[in-house]
């Protein structure tokens, strides 16, 4: 079908802040954001809770912020753009940053990256001091009470949800709208914690970068616990512990993979009966899981409970010298007995030693806080995605749609008039369905830049045919960033979806675009992690360091050139990734 030039989800360029860019935008929205999942989860919750948390921050003032929604971030064709003007102010504001400084965190050496040309109101006195504050803030505090009381609300709302059957149709839309607001209001420490949680790193790899030991950046970055994502991973890995120890189990879980719950619901065996009650706890605690979970109409565990029972299924056959909680130890281990060495060595350095343990500090504050708060966010739109499957639901039931997830077609200014009349909704939400699965076909522009406008989306490439998918050969190295500590060689499986991980296993390599928490248990299947994008701080580093996987994050072309069924070696300290046999 002939997708539309424009999107009916497409949001306004900023005059002021005119560029706009995919760079570190995958990890949130790897896929197209339906029009609710827009109109409501971003609109009114995350995009006002991420302005608030810059003004709060210090970047900006919410004066500058003229267009509404606020100019924090874009959306055409349904994907997520990040603002690259706005983080170069920040960059022009902070005391020690500069506008290169983030285009080199955010590009690295990737072209097409616009100039960066400077503002008249780029430089504020005021607002540089108030960053100043608060970077010192970060990087001497202990805790982040803001954050840890909008997690505890954030689990309350998950403990306190309402009979949804229970509510009218338009308690729904109420209750939907409600959480809305929840979203926005956590959105707000959320947003401070995830500015925060790139100083501490920063400042340890400097650190490591001064006394000629850069590769123990990772290393240093690792074991801090309480990671709400890895946390998950544990609780996946003690079931598929189940499974291991258990003859009845085993036999339940072997054969068609999609099949597991029907077998494991039909089975009157002890070890199912005590399996079945895990799961559900896990689905009650952990249920908001699931691949591009920052869009209210994507899938979830508990939705689609054959997700986190393939993961269990791949991860059972692993050794229990793969536990999460060992992993957690020795990392921590580790990192303590490394930061000793190095506070040794730089003891003639008292600045650079100085910053060595502030690094280290602030990172074990804010690396975890910034997965606890991602967790509380996608808990609350959980919530508000379960209001509106109900009402999904009840009009399909009615005969008013012919899918329940068409009603993630609507925008949220719509909703009203489709709860009181939705006769007349019927076929533009298919026909939006339609043109959505479309969209999910296509690559958006990497840079949007606003002199030149968004391009019209029929002229976007298919996805994918604009990168490189030449193949790596023998010997040939893809160098990225480090992500997390430590070598592995083993066999590439590319893997492009987390419900499809094929057979992957122990032995194996991960090589995946980028990774969202939906992926994590996955990292405890294999023996490594490579991502085509990503950072030190981003999801993948943080987990796989908590973890024990090593990982290079940043490998550019990484699943479109490196063949599946190589080997290859990872060193996750550097990011070098080497093709050592392609088969």
């Amino acid at each position: 079908m002939a997708l539309p030039d424009r999107w009916i989800t497409d949001t306004e360029l900023s005059p002021r802040f005119p560029y706009y860019t995919r760079a570190n935008a995958d990890e949130v929205g790897p896929e197209p954001f339906t029009p609710l999942g827009w109109t409501l989860g971003w609109v009114k919750g995350c995009i006002p809770g991420v302005a608030d948390g810059f003004v709060e921050f210090g970047v900006i003032r919410r004066d500058e912020l003229v267009v509404d929604p606020p100019e924090v971030f874009g959306c055409w064709g349904g994907y997520f753009y990040n603002q690259l003007s706005l983080t170069r102010v920040m960059g022009a504001r902070m005391p020690g940053a500069s506008p290169a400084a983030i285009d080199a965190a955010y590009f690295g050496d990737h072209p097409g990256v616009p100039p960066y040309h400077a503002h008249p109101d780029d430089d504020d006195e005021v607002q540089a001091a108030k960053l100043g504050e608060t970077m010192a803030w970060a990087m001497s505090t202990d805790s982040y009470p803001l954050m840890e009381h909008h997690a505890r609300l954030a689990e309350e709302a998950r403990a306190n949800r309402p009979d949804l059957a229970g509510l009218t149709d338009a308690d729904l839309v109420a209750h939907g709208r409600a959480i809305a607001a929840k979203v926005h209001e956590a959105w707000v420490p959320y947003c401070v914690v995830c500015l925060a949680a790139s100083l501490g790193p920063g400042a340890v790899q400097a650190a490591c970068a001064a006394l000629g030991r850069p590769q123990d950046a990772v290393t240093l970055l690792s074991g801090f616990g309480d990671v709400a994502s890895a946390t998950t991973s544990g609780v996946v890995w003690d079931l598929s512990r189940r499974v291991r120890g258990s003859v009845a189990l085993t036999a339940l879980f072997e054969g068609e993979r999609t099949a597991i719950a029907e077998r494991l619901a039909a089975s009157d065996e002890p070890d199912a009966i005590a399996f079945r009650a895990a799961f559900a706890d896990l689905l009650a605690h952990h249920g908001h899981r699931g691949p591009n979970e920052w869009d209210l109409g994507a899938t979830c565990w508990d939705v689609d409970p054959s997700i986190p029972l393939g993961m269990i299924e791949r991860l059972r056959f692993q050794d229990e010298d793969r536990s999460p909680h060992v992993a957690r130890t020795r990392a921590a281990e580790a990192r303590e007995s490394l930061l000793a060495q190095l506070l040794a060595q730089s003891s003639d350095q008292p600045e650079v030693q100085g910053m060595l343990q502030a690094g280290v500090h602030s990172a074990a504050v804010f690396l975890p806080t910034r997965e606890l708060g991602k967790n509380a966010v996608i808990t609350l739109i959980h919530e508000a995605k379960l209001a509106f499957l109900e009402l999904g639901r009840r009009l399909v039931g009615r005969g008013h749609l012919e899918r329940v997830d068409h009603v993630f077609m609507a925008t949220e200014p719509e909703l009203d008039d489709l709860v009181a009349d939705p006769a007349p909704f019927a076929g533009e939400l298919a026909a939006r369905a339609a043109t959505f699965a479309e969209l999910a076909t296509v690559e958006p522009p990497y840079i949007v830049r606003g002199e030149d406008g968004v391009a019209p989306i029929p002229s976007w490439p298919v996805r994918g045919s604009g990168r490189s998918s030449a193949p790596a050969g023998a010997g040939e190295v893809l160098q990225g960033g480090p992500g997390a500590p430590g070598t592995v060689t083993g066999t590439a499986r590319v893997i492009l979806d987390p419900m499809q991980p094929g057979d992957v296993g122990p032995g194996d390599i991960m090589v995946a675009p980028t990774t969202d928490p939906s992926w994590t248990p996955l990292f405890l299947s294999v023996d490594g992690v490579v991502c085509d994008v990503g950072a030190v701080a981003s999801h993948a580093a943080i987990v796989c360091r908590e973890l024990g996987v090593p990982c290079a994050v940043s490998v550019l072309g990484a699943t479109t050139r490196i063949p599946d069924g190589a080997t290859i070696s990872v060193d996750g300290s550097t990011g070098r990734v080497e093709v050592l046999a392609v088969p």
